[in-house]
């Protein structure tokens, strides 16, 4: 039952309510892919933080992805969040399509049978996708 929720939940997240109001969402938000994909590359040079909070939480999903998975999974990644910045247009997309990645590994993932901790580090990613959507649709929105 909690896994049913966190998958919803983090679709809800992902895309945005399907037409009704989420836990995190309202009618007609954003969802974090689309809020992402509103911001091009002009617009991640001009705030690089943007990229940056993309790339740590990319990198969280995968984490907790994989750790849920297997809690002894090591992954390694090169970028830095702190001072990432996509190096051209082309950078930025495949950016974007690796969070989308993470995001579908982390729901796959879901379907684990997870109890005590790994439930709560599901919980956690979740919620921390939903805090991210929520700054980055702010962004996207129009000023």
């Amino acid at each position: 039952m909690a896994a049913d929720l966190l998958r919803d939940t983090l679709r809800e997240v992902l895309y945005g309510p399907d037409g009704f109001s989420g836990l995190f969402s309202a009618p007609g938000e954003l969802g974090l892919m689309r809020a992402v994909h509103v911001l091009d590359f002009a617009a991640v040079q001009a705030q690089p933080t943007l990229a940056r909070r993309v790339l740590a939480l990319r990198q969280h999903l995968e984490w907790t992805a994989a750790h849920l998975a297997d809690p002894f999974a090591l992954l390694q990644d090169e970028a830095d969040p702190q001072t990432w910045a996509p190096a051209d247009p082309a950078a930025w997309r495949a950016e974007l399509v690796a969070l989308a990645r993470a995001g579908q590994a982390l729901y796959d993932a879901l379907y684990l049978p997870l109890k005590g901790e790994g439930l709560r580090e599901a919980h956690g990613a979740v919620v921390r996708a939903a805090r991210e959507a929520a700054v980055l649709a702010a962004w996207a929105a129009p000023h």
